[in-house]
């Protein structure tokens, strides 16, 4: 997460909240000491994997098991971190590190697989440094208070939470940045970019949406401030910019991802409130500054789609999210479908699984991701919430030429009850609620199930491909499902020599 401030600006937060100063002297989030002691606490993980570095660039010819359908050919892409160590040190939690982008290249006699990390200035700068430089969202700078005060100017983007392939550029995300574009065939990094739009007038947010139907490409940022700003950049699909707007934020609250419906934009402000005196002080990582406050609710906000329209507040009990699955316009309702937590206590708490598995503990984790809908009624003014499904899920993919609109499938990754990561893919139908999984089994963990079209074929046909870590082996792999037959398990399976930490989101090129 990035704290893009101007000097002017935080001192005048400074003048309005001079108490703050004199908090303590001492930083609190400090890199972790991978020491022998560590180490060994560490392997006791059986998943150790998902958060180890993978500082070796890849690239070779992958291993298939079983028949990749014919059809599939092309190039799928995903992003995460890779790197978490650097000179006997390592980040505070896994949801934090440089970073990488995988490339799987389906074309016709099998898979070429190759990994780059992401050229980025931090990356550059502490490679030629050998350790680590900056601050990052969860984990301070070596050296100590003096090394963190003012971290505005110094939290560099990691460009390591998604990837998105737009009119034949790629580009990866990270948290309220700006996005760095790649080479699509080589993964050479080509450079940070804003889009065109100057860097002062915007930002953005990991999480992007394409609209299917006249190719709209859709983004949101937070600049941070006295007053946070929310930036809407909207793009034509030729790549012209459409529109861009400005909205103020009535919360000073962590935001991840977003609603998009024909007509709207729906932004969800979770009660996860930064308290940011002393992360602009060098006192404590953001990641370690949050704070949930449940008992503010969530406020909604619903804005119109175009340059200008009235933002809508609604209220609604509080609900952490960090993906939405896809929000649809109902005549005087918008049907706004995500994973929901009623406490994010594996993210935001006083021991979350994110932190505590880098230290190889277990942690906090006893809120469970639930699949829920919000039914949004605009002439009311009220939010309805409902639990379509109970169960520990997260990642939620639907067919992407149905964005927008309406969709009756959503594959989701499920967990097994009192484990955080997921070794389970469902398929949920929306209208029924029924469901049809299939399970990796006992110490085999896998992410998000990315949906990929079956050229020709009917809506919402096609393959799911989720990349997984086999902890008896220690090495990863990319598995092929069919996406309507998910119960007869794999149709081929492609084996990586190595492990891959935990990965995020995924895009899918169809060609050659």
């Amino acid at each position: 997460m990035s704290l893009p401030m101007k000097r002017r600006e935080f001192l005048e937060m400074a003048a309005s909240s001079a108490g703050a100063m004199l908090l303590g002297a001492c930083a609190s989030s400090p890199p972790l000491l991978l020491d022998a002691r560590l180490n060994a606490t560490l392997d006791r993980l059986p998943y150790r994997g998902l958060a180890q570095s993978l500082p070796k660039e890849q690239d070779y010819e992958a291993r298939v098991e079983g028949e990749l359908p014919a059809e599939l050919r092309g190039t799928y892409f995903r992003n995460g971190p890779g790197l978490f160590e650097r000179n006997g040190v390592r980040k505070r939690t896994i949801l934090d590190g440089d970073g990488m982008v995988q490339q799987f290249r389906f074309h016709g006699r099998g898979v070429h697989y190759r990994t780059r990390f992401v050229q980025t200035e931090k990356y550059r700068a502490e490679s030629a440094a050998g350790k680590f430089i900056y601050p990052s969202w969860s984990t301070q700078a070596p050296g100590g208070f003096l090394n963190n005060f003012w971290i505005t100017e110094g939290i560099k983007s990691q460009a390591g939470i998604t990837v998105y392939l737009v009119n034949g550029r790629l580009y990866t995300f990270d948290e309220s940045s700006f996005p760095y574009e790649m080479n699509p065939v080589t993964l050479a990094t080509i450079g940070e970019t804003s889009l065109g739009i100057p860097r002062e007038e915007t930002i953005y947010s990991a999480h992007s949406k394409i609209d299917p139907r006249n190719g709209e490409w859709l983004h949101f940022g937070v600049r941070y401030g006295p007053s946070p700003q929310l930036h809407l950049s909207v793009f034509h699909a030729d790549g012209r910019l459409n529109y861009h707007r400005v909205e103020t934020l009535p919360r000073f609250v962590y935001l991840h991802d977003w609603f998009v419906s024909t007509n709207y934009l729906i932004i969800s402000l979770h009660p996860v409130y930064i308290d940011f005196w002393p992360a602009l002080l060098g006192l404590r990582s953001i990641s370690d500054s949050l704070r949930w406050r449940p008992e503010k609710g969530n406020l909604l906000l619903v804005i119109p789609r175009g340059p200008a329209g009235r933002v809508v507040q609604m209220e609604s009990p509080a609900c952490f999210m960090w993906h939405s699955i896809n929000a649809r316009d109902n005549g005087s309702e918008i049907v706004a479908d995500f994973i929901g937590y009623d406490n994010p206590d594996h993210f935001v708490g006083t021991d979350p699984v994110i932190s505590a598995v880098m230290q190889g503990r277990e942690g906090e984790h006893a809120y469970p991701g639930l699949l829920r809908r919000y039914r949004i009624d605009l002439a009311g003014k009220k939010v309805q919430s409902e639990i379509l499904s109970s169960g520990n899920s997260e990642w939620p993919r639907i067919d992407d030429r149905l964005l927008c609109g309406s969709y009756r499938y959503a594959w989701i990754a499920r967990a097994k009850a009192g484990e955080f990561f997921a070794s389970e893919v469902v398929r949920h139908d929306m209208g029924t609620g029924g469901e049809v999984s299939y399970d990796f089994g006992a110490s085999v963990y896998c992410s998000e199930p990315y949906f990929i079209h079956r050229p020709g074929a009917g809506q919402e046909e096609g393959w799911i491909v989720t990349e997984g870590l086999d902890c008896k082996t220690g090495k990863s792999f990319l598995a092929v499902l069919d996406a309507l037959h998910l119960a007869d398990g794999p149709q081929a399976v492609i084996h990586l020599e190595h492990h891959v930490p935990y990965s995020y989101h995924g895009f899918w090129l169809a060609g050659n």
